[in-house]
């Protein structure tokens, strides 16, 4: 830009002077003060250590120096006073464009600028030549300085306006995928504490594939061998759980789960499943260890440790039984909803019953364990065969661990360090160590550094991102050298579709310019009708388009424009490609509206005089009608000039096509110059070379045009950067809210929907316990009793994988039927092994829940599992069946483990459930008197079975449901 400016004062200086005459020694000093000036700026922006603020300096600086250009100009020429007005009006109205288009300031600064520079030429011509003056001269340069004046606006406002805009919908972009992304890791986080990363990988990696038809659904099972298997049982829980209330229940298991979550971390442990008061866990996968058993023994004798430290507190003689076995395992996640990570297979049904089996406050392990550990640890006998008929029928070797406090606490080093590891044990086990560690990265987040907010991650994204991609690179890697258009197809195509607001501003501008124009030849030239009428007629006709083009924007009259003119203010507005055609049309319109004064002459103007008498001169034309002469070839060029800035303006149109327009509009122009009669240069007083002044016209147009290319080059390149941005930014944003969709996807399989949203908000911690009452919650209980028998491990069926697979086939149509519309009420809450729990009304308003609406849903639920296991049964020519127990009452439903969220449902009602399960029939549905209370109304069949004992219940009069409701009845229901 300061090169462009050096380069124009030259030339000025060079076309100031007549032929053969050496500019004066002060115009050439000034002047070349200016260029070592121009090049010290060049020479300072291509410094590394050049910043923003002194780009802002600099530009302040070469608004100054135009000021100081226009009135050396004016000041310092030397040519004769009464051609001084117009020999450098070209130069001004020059510089008054740059500061618009190439100087990066804002608009109030450009516009200050431009008027400053018109005044300035203004002023110093009146001051020096006011004698010689004439009204027209004078009226042409004011309406020639305030039409470039307009322009610039024009060229200025839809540029910046285009950049803001861009950057701010990037910035949106940006914003909104920080902010996703922020969600995202709280998704992912909160995903990978339930369910392992490879399966929770594969699992996504399904998700964004398109669903593919097959005979069964995917299952997410895998084989590990050599995994050792701990379950762990709370004795005296129940005890204990009596002397506090359902919610300190809750709370009390989620502090003692917290802590074995912690102590299973650190022993390289992996929880499975928390069942009541039952916890178990696996080490060795998903990646396998060589000391897996040493880690689940190190993790039983800790759970004994912390249990402990609760029966001193409590008082409550409450203890852990910890069973421990080694062998295989099919790990996974079985159905469609509310995935839980699970373990199969007998080893693990061994370490179930090795937990059962074993004795409290020890560490009960198999042989095939001990053969894991070695000397490690001393065993005596464990004689599990005593104690459970499991292992005894099948003869399992036992062991107990005897624990070694010395060997595990303490260090061979010394003493002290011994007994520093002995203290750090003991707060571990007891959950501080987590708290002072959280205490301190709290104290260090307050004291190093708040934690930045979303604003001003956002602006440093940016910051980087600016610096990372200057538009050097991103041209070079991206668009085209010469055309700048994008290598990527697909990438133009958007680019082109995507509509440009501002078309209606380059019209307007094009038409205040055709104004203009119009004006000055008025003033100039004795113009004929027909001129007036082509001009008059593009004035209107560019009147018209633009208000078709507004007819989006006009609301108001919505009801008076056709609804024709809006189709085709939308056709013409729908995509840059259109925007280009039309603005070349009114381009067109306005250069020819220009050139008729040069083309068309008549015999009542001046043009007619130069063309159609040679004896009656142009100066003769002029002297008739005035005093003074108007210098007419240069107005002419100046009003061409003007439809070049105007042509610039139009940042719709591409570098190309703007350059070939230029060359165009400008070439028919310069070649009608030098047809023109010699009578006409002469107009200027002492100018005897033709040639020169022809010669002049052209250079100062090539200089314009020189500029208007490179601006060009220079919006566009912008343009198509900001939408490079904006469409990289858009798609990161769309990739975010994917991966968003498919975590929410996988969440919702995993939590509660509202249960997931508390977790991902941000106004939780860790510590938080998530827990809600529910007065009247309908539960069930569905197991296959019979699955156990069907459960084998064989290398027919791929070591039971196939069994498994069957196994999802089933709890998968149990979770399809919870996807229609009358069992929107019922959640479903895990399955463990071969039985199904769910509940009803947790998340249903108090008027649906006094109506019982969540507990017909549930009883018609179990009624179309029978029915859908009938169906399996059918198909796979097996013959499962279902024993099913319902239950209502009051329960907590929350989440355990914050760190490792395990969202279940607790209470005495839950217990009384499971019962009449456990106590039911195969194929028959165990129902509660409470149950038959609501049911039995509705005219559903009910059959009385008696009082049956149910353990830590005594005698209970229960019921079986045998099929759905009377249909009289629930037509009457429905007319009530």
């Amino acid at each position: 830009m300061a090169a462009l400016c050096a380069l124009g004062a030259l030339l000025d200086l060079a076309l100031s002077q007549r032929p053969a005459q050496p500019p004066p020694a002060a115009r050439a000093a000034a002047f070349g003060a200016l260029l070592v000036f121009y090049l010290a700026l060049v020479y300072t922006t291509l410094q590394t250590t050049f910043r923003q603020v002194h780009l802002l300096v600099c530009s302040y600086l070469v608004l100054g120096s135009f000021v100081v250009l226009v009135s050396l100009v004016s000041l310092l020429d030397p040519g004769a006073a009464e051609r001084a007005i117009v020999s450098d009006l070209w130069c001004a109205l020059f510089l008054v464009y740059v500061s618009y288009a190439l100087v990066p300031v804002r608009m109030r600064d450009s516009v200050i600028a431009g008027v400053l520079l018109a005044g300035s030429y203004l002023a110093c011509n009146l001051a020096l030549h006011a004698d010689t003056l004439h009204w027209k001269r004078v009226t042409c340069n004011v309406i020639l300085l305030v039409a470039v004046n307009t322009i610039g606006m024009f060229s200025h406002y839809p540029s910046k306006a285009a950049q803001r805009q861009a950057f701010l919908e990037t910035r949106q972009c940006i914003e909104s995928r920080l902010s996703i992304q922020r969600e995202n890791q709280k998704q992912e986080q909160l995903l990978l504490s339930v369910l392992p990363r490879h399966v929770a990988m594969e699992m996504k990696a399904d998700i964004a594939k398109k669903p593919q038809d097959s005979m069964f659904h995917k299952i997410y099972i895998h084989r590990h061998e050599n995994v050792s298997i701990l379950f762990a049982d709370i004795c005296g829980f129940t005890s204990l759980a009596s002397q506090c209330t359902a919610e300190e229940v809750v709370r009390m298991l989620n502090e003692l789960f917290a802590r074995f979550d912690k102590l299973a971390a650190e022993n390289h442990c992996l929880r499975i499943k928390i069942l009541g008061d039952c916890y178990y866990c696996v080490s060795g996968l998903p990646d396998p260890r060589p000391d897996h058993a040493q880690c689940c023994v190190e993790m039983g004798l800790d759970m004994i440790e912390a249990i402990a430290l609760v029966r001193d507190v409590t008082g409550v003689n409450v203890n852990m039984r910890v069973g421990i076995h080694t062998g295989r395992v099919h790990c996974g996640v079985l159905g469609l909803k509310k995935w839980q990570f699970d373990v199969w297979s007998n080893d693990v049904t061994l370490a179930n019953y090795m937990e059962a089996g074993g004795i409290p406050g020890s560490v009960h392990i198999t042989k095939e364990t001990l053969q894991f550990l070695g000397d490690d640890y001393e065993v005596v006998p464990g004689e599990g065969g005593q104690r459970h008929p499991y292992l005894r029928d099948h003869n399992i070797e036992t062991y107990i661990i005897i624990p070694n406090d010395k060997k595990r606490m303490a260090p061979p080093e010394n003493n002290t360090s011994a007994a520093l590891h002995g203290v750090a044990k003991e707060i571990r086990i007891m959950g501080h160590a987590n708290a002072r560690r959280h205490l301190n990265m709290g104290t260090k987040g307050y004291t190093v550094g708040e934690k930045k907010n979303s604003q001003e991650e956002v602006n440093d994204y940016l910051s980087h991102a600016i610096d990372a991609h200057s538009i050097e690179q991103l041209r070079a890697e991206h668009c085209k050298k010469l055309t700048l258009t994008f290598h990527k197809a697909d990438v133009e195509e958007k680019y082109m579709k995507e509509p440009d607001p501002m078309l209606g501003i380059y019209i307007v501008c094009a038409e205040v310019v055709l104004v203009f124009i119009f004006i000055i030849h008025m003033i100039i030239l004795d113009l004929s009708w027909i001129r007036v009428f082509i001009q008059i007629g593009g004035i209107a006709l560019i009147i018209m388009v633009i208000c078709i083009i507004l007819c989006l924007h006009l609301e108001l009259f919505t009801a008076v424009i056709p609804s024709k003119c809006y189709k085709i203010s939308e056709k013409l507005t729908g995509n840059r490609l259109h925007s280009q055609v039309i603005s070349i049309v009114i381009l067109i319109i306005v250069y020819v509206c220009c050139m008729t004064s040069a083309i068309m002459p008549e015999s009542e103007d001046v043009a007619s005089c130069w063309y159609y008498d040679d004896n009656f001169t142009m100066i003769a034309n002029v002297t008739c009608m005035q005093e003074n002469y108007v210098n007419v070839p240069e107005y002419l060029m100046l009003c061409l000039a003007l439809v070049l800035l105007a042509c610039a303006a139009v940042l719709v149109l591409t570098t190309v096509e703007k350059m070939v327009l230029l060359l165009l509009f400008t070439l028919p122009f310069c070649a009608l110059s030098f047809t023109w009669d010699d009578s006409l240069w002469n107009f200027v007083p002492g100018a005897t070379d033709v040639l020169y002044l022809k010669t002049v016209v052209v250079l100062v147009l090539c200089l314009y045009i020189a500029v208007l290319v490179i601006h060009g080059f220079q919006t566009e390149a912008t343009s198509r950067l900001d939408f490079l941005w904006k469409l990289q930014a858009m798609e990161e944003k769309e990739d975010m809210e994917d991966l968003q969709a498919y975590n929410r996807k996988l969440l919702g399989n995993i939590l509660p929907a509202h249960v997931a949203e508390y977790f991902l908000s941000s106004d939780h911690r860790h510590e938080d316990l998530y827990h809600e009452q529910r007065d009247s919650v309908g539960i069930m209980f569905a197991s296959i009793p019979n699955f156990s028998e069907f459960y084998m491990e064989l290398e027919a069926n791929n070591e039971g994988v196939e069994c498994l697979r069957l196994l999802n086939e089933i709890i998968a149509d149990f979770d399809e039927l919870l996807s229609e519309e009358q069992f929107k009420c019922i959640e479903k809450i895990k399955t463990t092994g071969y039985t199904y729990m769910a509940a009803s009304g947790l998340t249903m308003t108090q008027e649906d829940i006094a109506n019982n609406v969540h507990i017909v849903a549930l009883a018609e639920y179990a009624l179309r599992m029978q029915e859908q296991l009938h169906h399996v049964n059918e198909h796979s020519f097996n013959h499962f069946k279902i024993r099913i127990g319902l239950n209502v009452g009051p329960v907590v439903a929350g989440v355990i483990g914050a760190k490792k969220p395990h969202y279940d449902i607790w209470g005495n009602a839950v217990n009384v459930a499971s019962r009449m399960d456990s106590t039911g029939e195969v194929e028959k549905i165990q129902v509660t008197q409470e149950v038959y209370s609501i049911l039995e109304p509705l005219g559903y069949p009910l059959e009385c079975r008696g009082y049956i004992t149910v353990k830590g219940k005594g005698d209970m009069l229960t019921y079986f449901l045998t099929g759905r409701r009377k249909p009289a009845v629930e037509s009457a229901n429905n007319r009530l």
